[in-house]
């Protein structure tokens, strides 16, 4: 076998033969894929992480930017990829939460049935336009619930200045209807299929009631229970409700009932 002088000088000769060097080269390209695999080890391996009923309202963000491409004929990005950038923002935090009954497992979740998620409304208030290039990131939260739906609040601001209101480019809010099939699933029981909601405390005198809350907190292990979750969504209430009048639009249909500008 031949050998490849690959280095000379006084009195010194090295010498590599292709065999080492096909080698050496192997095993760089296995350091370095090896390297890479560690790196992204948390995206391609699923697990399943334990939230609890905090991270029901704790917000999933994701960062983003403007493109030439995304731009439209005002020259700032165009609602179509700023809804894009939304949905993907939605789904990210949707998943994360209720994974367990989008695509249940096979061990311990047997009387799981798959369900979906489907968007029932949506609003979104454009503040001030998003410049061409300009970098900004999309914080989503679950806000409130009720039977059937889930509204999730939104809000494209601006990088790491989160305390004024000038920063905010548009806030947003949505409704998600959990389906199983055909029908519609109720969030509660959708959370406690996902372990995200505890059993509310009951009332039984002040030693059972106090009996029945440390069990729920040991049970969790520290993880809220349902009573803090119901706490939270009180917050969220008004602005739920003003999004669910939406509902009257429907009475203020004419159509071709009443005199119309013109049909085409």
């Amino acid at each position: 076998m031949a050998c490849i002088g690959i280095f000379t000088g006084p009195g010194i000769t090295l010498t590599l033969s292709p065999m080492r060097l096909f080698i050496c080269t192997g095993l760089l390209v296995v350091v370095l894929l090896a390297r890479y695999f560690l790196l992204w080890r948390s995206h391609l391996t699923v697990r399943s992480a334990r939230h609890g009923g905090e991270a029901l309202f704790a917000p999933v963000v994701t960062s983003s930017y403007t493109p030439l491409l995304d731009i439209d004929y005002n020259l700032h990005k165009s609602n179509s990829t700023f809804f894009n950038d939304l949905y993907n923002n939605r789904t990210e935090l949707m998943l994360a939460l209720f994974k367990d009954v989008v695509k249940p497992g096979s061990q311990g979740k047997a009387t799981i049935r798959a369900k979906m998620f489907n968007i029932g409304r949506t609003s979104c208030t454009f503040k001030k336009p998003i410049a061409l290039f300009a970098k900004y990131e999309i914080s989503s939260r679950s806000g409130s619930n009720n039977i059937g739906r889930t509204i999730l609040g939104r809000q494209s601001e601006k990088p790491y200045d989160v305390h004024h209101d000038d920063c905010i480019y548009a806030p947003a809010v949505t409704k998600h209807v959990f389906k199983q099939g055909r029908q519609i699933c109720s969030p509660e029981s959708v959370m406690h299929e996902c372990g995200l909601l505890s059993p509310r405390s009951t009332t039984g005198g002040p030693e059972g009631l106090t009996n029945r809350c440390s069990n729920i907190a040991q049970e969790f292990n520290g993880h809220w229970t349902g009573d803090n979750v119901q706490a939270e969504r009180n917050k969220h209430l008004k602005v739920a409700q003003n999004f669910a009048a939406l509902d009257g639009l429907q009475k203020t249909l004419i159509g071709r009932s009443g005199p119309v500008l013109y049909a085409y």
